[in-house]
């Protein structure tokens, strides 16, 4: 059962009045509990039964959680992959990108990834002092803030824009980056495991990213904790070809050790 007081609901002002945040709030009560009942968001909403079965009908489209007889469950499928809508720029990814600033100097030429974590990565950069900049990135939202918040030199990579996303993919797009030679790269991850390496739930992301491995001299990680100790659906390189992995939370002695075997340098931003 929902606990509407428990879980700091109001209806006074209208807290989840939007169905992007009922939609984030299901979420957020389906990683602590195993099901959700429809009249039970009913009850906590306040909103009526079809509202309630449109938003679980919407993130079942997005493959977040699976719709079962008058509810929902999670779901844990390796192939999982979020929409950006879903997605927010979390207090650790923040840390990491700050971290990952560190590692830019003066001139640098980089190659940023697609995803918030890399969006965040182009905050903390456009907040530095970091100067001369030349930057390549397939992300249009990374291309454009950093375009309007900055002096660097922005190439931003063409090529089909995927559906429900906002960067362009498919073989125009690694073709494009292959003509480039950058400095350092920064590089998200969907999952991370010591022994499977970093992994994508989408083929051709996974492409995007090796790519990025084969033209950068530097390669630098960021996976934020929820990442940690999970598997998605294509690996797209193994632990060791990282040069940096930077997290946001304490590892275990033993991945530690297993990490520092592979010759990866890694940071724990805090």
């Amino acid at each position: 059962m929902i606990g509407k007081q428990s879980e700091g609901y109001s209806l006074a002002t209208n807290q989840f009045a939007y169905a992007q945040e009922r939609k984030n709030k299901i979420l957020e009560i389906l990683k602590t509990q195993e099901r959700v009942q429809v009249a039970e968001l009913v009850d906590f909403f306040q909103v009526s039964g079809s509202t309630v079965r449109t938003d679980l009908r919407e993130l079942e489209k997005e493959q977040q959680l699976i719709r079962t007889h008058g509810g929902a469950i999670p779901t844990n499928q390796r192939s999982f992959e979020d929409f950006p809508s879903s997605r927010e720029i979390t207090k650790g990814k923040t840390k990491i990108a700050q971290a990952a600033v560190e590692f830019i100097n003066d001139g640098d030429s980089l190659a940023i990834d697609t995803g918030t974590s890399c969006l965040a990565f182009a905050q903390a950069l456009a907040q530095s002092n970091k100067t001369q900049l030349k930057i390549i990135t397939y992300d249009l939202r990374i291309a454009t803030y950093l375009s309007e918040n900055t002096d660097y030199e922005i190439v931003s990579v063409g090529g089909l824009i995927r559906n429900g996303f906002e960067y362009s993919a498919g073989e125009f797009a690694i073709n494009q980056l292959k003509t480039f030679l950058v400095d350092k790269a920064i590089i998200a991850t969907t999952s991370f495991s010591v022994t499977n390496g970093f992994s994508t739930p989408n083929v051709t992301t996974a492409e995007l990213k090796r790519t990025l491995f084969e033209i950068a001299r530097q390669k630098i990680i960021l996976c934020n904790k929820e990442k940690i100790g999970k598997d998605s659906f294509k690996v797209f390189v193994e632990t060791e070809q990282a040069d940096t992995l930077i997290v946001d939370k304490v590892l275990n002695k033993q991945q530690q050790k297993l990490i520092e075997e592979k010759n990866v340098d890694l940071i724990i931003a805090n």
